[in-house]
């Protein structure tokens, strides 16, 4: 429709992160355990963790939005929220509201909004043309009279009143909402957060089922970029989202001038210039991967020849040992996962079993990973070490060892802060 574009208008979506403070009054439900590669090292979770803990986990986590201790939300399921003002106007006013010391986020998904309608995401209901009376036997939902708005649409009311004495005015967030339709038993507000032990428990949109393409990501810093590609290209490769889903990353850094995106045509040419072509990593040579792989076992067999192993190297007790590679992008993880031979964990480890070969020693798994890591490492310039679970045989077990803690790396997800 020529009517739609306008500057004031938008395509896309906006679910923006803020940072939260668990020690005030506006802290969230966050389980503990959100995966030993996303590390909580203060109470105050900064936006850009947030963001990648619900990327990885290829989820946005539905919320009751409180406000003063209340639920914003109305009904009986939490919502995800997000905002329709076009880019311009979020980089302008996240940028003014910051600066005020207000609670807003420069980390977002941008998601086409078309998408996200036929998913059931509609806009808010601003105000009603009749009292908006809440039942008193809902507790601890917040729940209006059906006669007054259906059940099923009550996650779409937010309050609204001006000319009066008292002025409640949310207009300027151009929000919609979507709203969870799953279990609810630990989701109530006021209820015991200690039921939510993980993340994949929480209540949210899976972005991975919902057939979504061409969203992007929005980061403030340029070094910020290749975190965003590593977990998409994680994700990629366990076969959670498709490579079309997520296909631009723009650092707000280089757009601080909201007047120079104002214009449609504007937003589109920068989505084009930082757009993100996974293509490469799947394009590798046979004759490359037939190389690599051939390299990979020659060294595998060396070291597991050479003999050099102790008693004291045995394995210590049921469990198994893996190579690990982190270095997601690298020639050598593209070569391997081309020929079938890596595995990719829930928590995005790409990890090469060495026990298939009839040259490992038995009882000395572990020891020669390290090895192998080692000789990878060494051969392919890459970052290598070994993987172990103890009692269990799944690569989603508990680690026993992961030896490699470079929190610097892609793969590790840290707070900004350390308490």
């Amino acid at each position: 429709m020529l009517n739609n574009i306008r500057f004031d208008l938008s395509d896309y979506l906006i679910h923006f992160f803020r940072d939260v403070d668990q020690c005030s009054s506006e802290g969230i439900l966050f389980p503990e355990h959100v995966r030993f590669n996303n590390v909580a090292e203060s109470s105050v979770l900064d936006s850009l963790f947030l963001m990648r803990c619900a990327l990885r986990h290829n989820k946005i986590f539905a919320t009751w939005s409180y406000r003063n201790d209340k639920p914003t939300i109305y009904g009986r399921s939490p919502a995800v929220c997000f905002t329709d003002m076009p880019l311009a106007a979020f980089v302008q006013s996240s940028s003014e509201r910051l600066e005020r010391g207000e609670n807003v986020g420069r980390y977002a998904f941008m998601i086409p909004k078309a998408a996200m309608f036929s998913i059931g995401v509609r806009p808010v209901i601003y105000g009603l043309s009749q009292e908006a009376r809440e039942r008193r036997d809902a507790h601890p939902f917040r729940v209006l009279e059906t006669d007054v708005l259906p059940i099923g649409e009550q996650y779409r009311y937010v309050a609204y009143n001006i000319g009066d004495v008292r002025t409640i005015d949310w207009t300027h967030e151009r929000e919609w909402r979507w709203r969870y339709q799953g279990g609810e038993s630990h989701f109530e507000p006021d209820g015991d957060g200690d039921l939510v032990e993980t993340l994949a428990e929480m209540p949210g949109l899976n972005l991975g089922n919902s057939a979504i393409s061409g969203m992007g990501v929005l980061v403030q810093d340029r070094a910020d970029v290749p975190k965003i590609v590593h977990d998409i290209l994680t994700l990629v490769d366990a076969n959670i989202i498709d490579q079309s889903m997520i296909s631009f990353v723009i650092p707000l850094c280089e757009v601080e001038q909201h007047g120079s995106i104002q214009d449609p045509s504007r937003v589109s040419d920068l989505i084009n210039a930082h757009s993100i072509d996974l293509s490469g990593y799947f394009s590798i040579s046979e004759e490359k991967v037939e190389e690599i792989n051939n390299e990979v076992d020659s060294i595998i067999r060396l070291i597991t020849t050479s003999g050099g192993h102790e008693p004291k190297d045995r394995d210590d007790g049921y469990g198994k040992s893996w190579v690990w590679i982190p270095d997601n992008g690298s020639d050598l993880v593209r070569a391997l996962l081309a020929a079938g031979r890596l595995i990719v964990s829930t928590e995005g480890r790409y990890l090469l079993d060495i026990a298939t070969f009839d040259s490992l020693p038995v009882g000395f798994e572990e020891h020669y990973c390290e090895r192998v890591a080692q000789g990878l490492a060494t051969e392919f310039e890459v970052n290598a070490t070994y993987f172990t679970v103890r009692n269990s045989l799944s690569c989603n077990g508990i680690p026993y060892y992961m030896g490699f803690d470079d929190t610097d790396h892609p793969f590790y997800n840290c707070t900004k802060i350390c308490d």
